[in-house]
Parts: structure tokens; C-alpha cells; sequence
């Protein structure tokens, strides 16, 4: 494709006639149509925007599924997604074609609608990038803030840790990794893509937590330093209660990365003074999850490893991930 917008064709033909409809919608994606407009019958409207840069292949269905994560960490029903695709120059049709039907395929799974957004060719990237805004609802009292948490909350985690990151890793290097992982390690990893969403977990969630972040860029140590950040409170985690598949030990060990640092989408962290509860009802709801440490009033994080060893978190991590890709 040349350099300029996406055209207006293609659009039709990958956009336009794959558009799906909701009584909220109240204006659609349409040529020179920029906005969308929803009815949220009187609820909360919750916003949020994301680029992916290191989604590599699944970019475009890694691009909703962070979107929807922000709403659902704010407690915050998905409703839909504005994205905008940046493309360099000689990128085909069927590059375009590969990121809308990744984009298609996450709205469906999580039930939202594309809302619109914009797509272009620019020499401004060299290689495709995926900015997607989130809309979502939610009453008032449900609303959830990062900066929530209070000392005496416990640290709750779902799933496992790493869970993105091991999966764009796995799908990149899947030639280097043979031999360092078994068929089951494999089809665990696989399995991820069908992980990432947190979106479950956080309506569940909401109804217990003070505070909740999607564990996305840094990983856990990313998330817990703005959860505290946020909320002008400290925090002690200990690494013996966190759950780590021996999958991503294992990528993470050949990559010789640390699985703490790395984005982690599909892992929620909650912070709740009804732990038990909270985590009585995920499992219940077939999601995985452990206590992994609680919030303190005085400011610091410290990690307690396994060997005992303490180590502080003082400034947000730079992800792991860009060491490799």
C-alpha cells in the first residue's frame, strides 16, 4: 500500500461490512465519521488508551484485550474500542487484513464493539503500530481507583505470572526454544492466548477489592510499585507464594530474564481487606489465584525471595522483554 490512509476500499472490504450492532451504539464507524457515540443509560463512562509495541505477530488481538484489562481493572464493563493502526511504508493488504481479523477476533471473544478509529501508512514507524482506546460502564459505587489500596489489604494475584510475555516470546523463538521445553510446557503456552483477558476476573473482583491493575509493562514489580505509588503506601511480597509455571521458568531462564519484570497480561492484582472471599469466589469461577503478600502503611516495597533474601523495588522496571525482541 502507498503511503497515506488505508484506502477507503480496504476499509470497506476489512472494516465497514464486519461491523456488529448494540443498542448503545449510537453513531458507527464510517468514512469521515470520527466519533463514536454511546448511550450508557446513566452509568459511569470509563476510558483508557494503550499502544502495543512488542505484541510482534498477535499486535492487533493483544491491542483490545490490554484496552478491555484497564476497564476491567477499574471495575469498568468493556462496551468497545476505538483502535488506530499505523502501517510503514510497503506494508500489503494482507498485513492490514491479518491486524483487523486479530482485532475482529478479540472483540468478539470479549464481546465489545469496534467502535472506530483510524488507520494509515507513514514512514513515522517501521513497523506496525496498534494504538487502541477502551470504552466501558460502570455504577458509581463499583468504581475501583489504582490508588485504593490501604494498609492491612492482601495482595491477591490470578493466574500466573508472565503469562504475555512468555507467550510473544514462545511464538517469536519457537526454533530456539525446542529442546528447552516439554509437549505439555508447549501446549501450556499456546493455551496463554486464551488467558490474557483479566476482564472476568475483574468483575468479580470489584465487589472486594480496593485496588486492582492489570499486570502489564514491568510485570509484577511494574504493578505493585504503581499500585503503591498510586496510593502513597508500601508493600511486602513474597516470592514462595507466587504462582510461576515451570513453562515460563523455563523461557525466562533460556532468555536469562527476570519473570517479575516481565508484562504479564491475563494477571490481575488485587488488593482486598476480604481476601478469602475474594479468592474463594475466583476459584469458584474457574480462575486461579493466590495471596501473595499485603499492603503496609509505610512506604517501600520490599520482595522477599525464596532464599530470603530482600530485595526493594524503588523505581518502575523497564519490561524484560525489550532485552529480546
Amino acid at each position: 500500500m502507498d503511503i497515506g490512509k488505508v484506502p477507503v476500499e480496504i476499509l470497506q472490504k476489512y472494516v465497514f461490512s464486519n461491523l456488529r450492532t448494540n443498542k448503545n451504539i449510537l453513531l458507527f464507524p464510517n468514512i469521515g465519521e470520527d466519533c463514536a457515540a454511546v448511550d450508557i443509560e446513566g452509568e459511569i463512562a470509563v476510558l483508557t488508551t494503550d499502544p502495543i509495541t512488542a505484541g510482534d505477530s498477535m499486535s492487533g488481538f493483544l491491542s483490545v484485550v490490554v484496552a478491555c484489562n484497564d476497564l476491567a481493572a477499574a471495575g469498568a464493563e468493556p462496551l468497545g474500542v476505538l483502535t488506530t493502526v499505523l502501517l510503514p511504508p510497503g506494508s500489503s493488504e494482507d498485513e492490514f487484513a491479518n491486524i483487523l481479523g486479530q482485532i475482529r477476533d478479540a472483540c468478539n471473544k470479549l464481546n465489545v464493539i469496534l467502535l472506530g478509529g483510524h488507520s494509515e501508512v507513514t514512514t513515522a514507524v517501521t513497523r506496525p503500530l496498534i494504538v487502541s482506546t477502551g470504552f466501558g460502564k460502570v455504577k458509581k459505587e463499583l468504581l475501583i481507583s489504582t490508588g485504593g489500596a490501604k494498609p492491612g489489604d492482601k495482595i491477591v494475584i490470578t493466574k500466573t505470572i508472565g503469562l504475555e510475555g512468555t507467550f510473544i516470546l514462545y511464538n517469536k523463538y519457537k526454533e530456539k526454544l525446542k529442546g528447552i521445553l516439554n509437549s505439555l510446557e508447549e501446549k501450556e503456552i499456546e493455551s496463554f492466548v486464551e488467558k490474557l483477558s483479566v476482564v472476568k476476573e475483574g468483575m468479580i473482583a470489584r465487589e472486594y477489592a480496593s485496588s486492582m491493575h492489570d499486570i502489564t509493562e514491568g510485570g509484577l514489580f511494574g504493578a505493585i510499585y504503581e499500585v503503591c505509588k498510586a496510593s502513597s503506601k508500601g508493600a511486602i511480597i513474597y516470592e514462595n507464594m507466587i504462582n510461576l509455571s515451570s513453562a515460563v521458568q523455563k523461557v525466562c531462564a533460556f532468555f536469562n530474564l527476570n519473570p517479575y519484570k516481565l508484562i504479564s497480561s491475563g494477571s490481575m492484582l488485587i488488593t482486598t481487606n476480604r481476601a478469602d472471599e475474594l479468592v474463594k469466589k475466583l476459584w469458584e469461577n474457574g480462575i486461579k489465584c493466590c495471596i501473595v503478600g499485603e499492603i503496609v502503611e509505610k512506604p517501600g516495597i520490599e520482595f522477599i525471595s525464596k532464599s530470603k533474601e530482600r530485595i526493594y523495588i524503588n523505581d518502575l522496571p523497564i519490561d524484560e522483554i525489550y532485552k529480546v525482541v
